[in-house]
């Protein structure tokens, strides 16, 4: 039995744990005098008693500094389990971020985000905060929460659902990081986008299935096979395999007499000329580790008045674990740039607007079918094949001339610049809330 109610609490040094519920609450629903009153994964034996007040407000008089720090809430979901005389609160959901000093928050590129979160779950009811890394690895009761109109550093219970949005492979890759998932594990936390997915990942695990293999570009693993993908196809592009952003991507075009290529990390000037490929290996061992590379064949992506374009659909698991498409944007790139990323410079329309400029509407409407449909077949098998937990994926996708969809890439840190800004909250918001509410009811069930 579950209801939704606004929640307060109270220090004491009288060492007593009463919680006080109003009448018409103590009447209607099966609270026990003695229970166990559950935030995230955090326990307090209370004594319930009554309160003489209308409002739905349950308040918390308590000499345990955990549960005395827990932020008053507009509205948190109340689930009462008789059987075991638990009441449990939720969801409570941190985002566990890469350190940073509060001084540094305004200046932040996901505040925005934050707030959102933090106001549609207390919209929703929910409990949401952010989680630094440093607690997350040291297992410190602490985390920010947005108190008195502004984030605060404060002791919190720990969370049902953590959404990991550390930015750091190398971080990821350390013994601390990967001992303080399992002991999350252990404690029945759960943590999606447990790790980045290169771009070696994404193509191993999709290369083989029947019905996405002709959506994929062919590619080849590692700086030594530029050679030969030159020798098959006249234009490729190499890629990092962990690169972010539209950083760390070289073009190259074989031409009668030499090659040339564009890219946008390694100098500041764009195009290069190489005489021969001796050369251009010569350049591009300079800059690159051999293996943290993959070479694509580069296909004729469709461009907007010759403007690169792409198309950037956030995928997320819903209530019913399947993956739906939550938002989608179609981008291109700037006048300079040879990538339509956002970050670099790129520019975001609506998608059927975009292709109507191009196709019949019928026409529009069956390839933007054929793009979510690959973006979700591809999210469901990456779910299913690589390590770790995955609930939110954004996908970027080409489209040739003809229409047809092509896989160009799959992150599992997806920016959250790319959406349209019509909604007052964004779409990856309200997914994360519905997608924690689930895991939290399907737990306390």
């Amino acid at each position: 039995m579950k209801i939704k109610c606004s929640f307060s609490s109270h220090k004491n040094i009288h060492d007593h744990h009463h919680l006080y519920i109003p009448k018409q609450m103590m009447n209607r629903y099966p609270f026990q005098r003695s229970m166990t009153l559950k935030c995230g994964n955090s326990l307090l034996t209370v004594t319930c008693k009554e309160a003489s007040t209308d409002s739905l407000q349950i308040m918390l008089d308590t000499s345990d500094s955990l549960f005395s720090s827990i932020p008053n809430l507009e509205n948190i979901w109340i689930f009462i389990d008789s059987r075991n005389a638990i009441i449990h609160m939720g969801p409570v959901v941190a985002l566990l971020i890469n350190q940073f000093s509060l001084n540094e928050l305004h200046s932040h590129s996901l505040k925005e985000y934050f707030t959102e979160c933090q106001s549609w779950f207390q919209r929703k009811g929910g409990l949401f905060y952010l989680l630094p890394l440093s607690t997350f690895v040291g297992d410190l009761p602490e985390g920010i929460a947005y108190l008195d109109q502004e984030w605060q550093s404060t002791t919190l219970p720990a969370p049902h659902v953590i959404y990991n949005r550390c930015h750091s492979r190398k971080v990821e890759r350390t013994p601390s990081y990967k001992k303080a998932l399992t002991r999350s594990e252990d404690r029945q936390i759960h943590v999606f986008n447990s790790g980045f997915l290169s771009k070696n990942d994404v193509y191993n695990a999709l290369k083989d299935n029947p019905s996405l293999a002709h959506h994929l570009p062919q590619t080849m693993h590692g700086i030594d096979s530029l050679e030969k993908m030159l020798s098959l196809n006249n234009d490729v592009f190499v890629k990092g395999i962990n690169g972010s952003k539209g950083r760390y991507i070289m073009r190259i075009q074989k031409r009668d007499k030499g090659f040339i290529m564009y890219q946008n990390s390694f100098s500041s000037q764009s195009p290069l000329t190489f005489p021969t490929y001796s050369a251009l290996y010569k350049q591009i061992r300079s800059w690159c580790r051999p293996s943290s590379y993959i070479i694509q064949e580069t296909i004729p992506f469709l461009t907007v008045k010759g403007q690169p374009l792409d198309f950037r659909f956030l995928c997320h698991l819903n209530g019913t674990e399947s993956w739906e498409i939550v938002s989608s944007v179609a981008r291109v790139a700037s006048q300079d740039q040879f990538v339509a990323n956002v970050d670099q410079g790129g520019s975001i329309e609506r998608p059927l607007s975009i292709l109507h400029t191009v196709f019949p509407h019928k026409k529009s409407v069956e390839i933007l079918t054929a793009m979510k449909e690959l973006c979700t077949t591809s999210a469901m098998l990456l779910s299913e094949t690589v390590d770790g937990h995955y609930a939110e994926l954004g996908i970027d996708v080409g489209i040739d001339e003809s229409g047809k969809p092509w896989l160009i890439e799959v992150n599992s840190k997806p920016s959250k610049r790319t959406y349209l800004e019509n909604d007052r909250t964004r779409p990856s918001v309200k997914a994360l809330y519905e997608y924690s509410f689930t895991k939290w009811m399907n737990k306390e069930d």
